[in-house]
């Protein structure tokens, strides 16, 4: 369990200082949590944090947009579409 800290320390560490990206970050999360791809049941997880699946174009102005991203403070099944 200490060595799990430590990883998980070293992980946010590295993610805020820019040093690994996004995906590496919650993938290693998701292996911390013992999440695997050999189990379905156990299957690695990501959050869903946009608001907009359906915009055929998507520019670097709509990452600006706050409206783009969902509101995190509820889940997914909680929001409208």
């Amino acid at each position: 369990a200490r060595g799990d800290e430590a990883q998980l320390r070293q992980a946010q560490l590295a993610w805020r200082d820019r040093r690994m990206s996004n995906f590496e970050y919650i993938m290693r999360l998701n292996t911390l949590a013992g999440r695997t791809y050999n189990d379905l049941a156990q299957y690695p997880i990501f959050p869903w944090v946009l608001r907009d699946y359906t915009s055929e174009n998507v520019t670097s102005k709509s990452f600006e947009d706050p409206n783009f991203y969902r509101d995190l403070e509820y889940p997914v099944g909680a929001q409208d579409p």
